[in-house]
């Protein structure tokens, strides 16, 4: 049968694997890319870092994909506290690096427990809105809502805007797909927008001036502003087809920085053009669609909220990051997801892939 393949009931995991696997090879192909300067490979340490990562996250993803679901709810309640005692440590005992204190060092191994806040938040946000029924405001709005809250003030505070920003939205996309009233949810919304205007004293320096050259980006042009100018310069000049493959001006000749993690994307739309751009979307589109189809088929409202969950942290990256890139967000230091740079954010993404094939074995 033709595009069988879309057809979730024959088998979304394999569909997805091999989104995975095309993935994998286009990250480090545009890492490659994005390290070659001027026909040399530079910082091939990054590189080689990648491809350990890509092989942890697999291993990950399949010793995941065998531990039964229901183990994060009934658990739930003990990540989220052992989460917390990881943030608060970073407060006092995590790394600073270009002025933000995110990192923690264990035995050598370093991680950003900030990433791990958006599984505890998915695990939280499914055991509470699988079971939340309307009539029960404070139990099944207020108090999801209190606990997500202290978390996103603890990553903000690091500074990390952008993850703090991604915990909210997770908590109004799985809140609404819930029994909870939507007004309730259009109220928070309402209230933030409203607040929106007088949270600039709590920014940090550089946080403004992101949102002044998100605005536009002309005011710093050689300072705040410069990358998101060069990544719209790079962007339009990929046009239909692209450059080619390390064929691309602003990313050999270092004229885009942060190209190897939040700005990958710009590399992949410089040197593949808009043609590629469009594969890269189809790729995402067929994973979320497969997630999504398997959350409306299971009976079990658990697994439910935990795959929509999967699917808006999924989303979320996709489009926050791509809309950085374009220039039609504000610039908030969110990674382009299976593809940027970094083993947290790829180790987390192929976790809670194994736990969405575990769904798929079991309900």
């Amino acid at each position: 049968m033709p595009f069988n393949i879309l057809n979730v009931k024959s088998n979304p995991s394999k569909v997805i694997i091999i989104c995975l696997l095309f993935l994998n090879i286009l990250s480090l192909t545009i890492l490659y890319s994005s390290l070659h300067q001027r026909g040399e490979l530079k910082n091939q340490d990054i590189f080689y870092k990648q491809i350990t990562w890509i092989l942890i996250s697999w291993l990950v993803l399949i010793i995941i994909s065998f531990i039964n679901y229901r183990l994060y709810l009934d658990f739930s309640y003990i990540f989220y506290i052992l989460n917390l005692i990881l943030l608060v440590a970073v407060y006092f005992f995590g790394k600073k690096t270009m002025g933000a204190q995110r990192w923690l060092s264990i035995f050598g191994f370093s991680f950003q427990p900030s990433e791990l806040s958006k599984i505890t938040t998915i695990f939280l946000l499914a055991k509470f809105f699988s079971s939340a029924d309307r009539k029960y405001f404070i139990k099944g709005f207020i108090f999801p809502l209190v606990l997500i809250l202290i978390n996103a003030l603890l990553i903000f505070k690091q500074p990390d805007l952008g993850t703090a920003v991604v915990l909210i939205i997770l908590f109004l996309m799985v809140g609404v797909s819930s029994r909870i009233r939507k007004r309730c949810f259009i109220f928070l919304v309402g209230a933030g927008l409203f607040l929106l205007p007088f949270s600039g004293h709590f920014l940090k320096d550089y946080q403004k001036k992101r949102l002044i050259v998100f605005l536009n980006p002309n005011v710093d042009p050689l300072g705040a502003g410069y990358t998101i100018i060069q990544s719209k310069i790079a962007i339009g000049s990929g046009k239909l087809a692209g450059k080619g493959f390390l064929a691309g001006t602003q990313n050999q000749f270092n004229f885009l920085p942060e190209r190897h993690t939040d700005f990958i994307f710009t590399i992949v739309a410089e040197e593949w053009g808009f043609l590629g751009s469009l594969f890269l979307l189809l790729i995402y589109w067929l994973i979320i669609k497969m997630i999504l189809d398997r959350a409306k088929e299971t009976r079990d409202p658990f697994a439910r909220r935990l795959s929509i969950g999967i699917c808006s942290y999924l989303f979320i990256h996709i489009f926050i990051n791509i809309g950085m890139t374009l220039g039609i967000l504000p610039v908030v230091g969110i990674p382009l997801i299976f593809l940027s740079y970094g083993g947290t954010n790829l180790v987390v993404s192929f976790l809670l892939v194994g736990i969405f094939f575990n769904i798929c074995k079991n309900t």
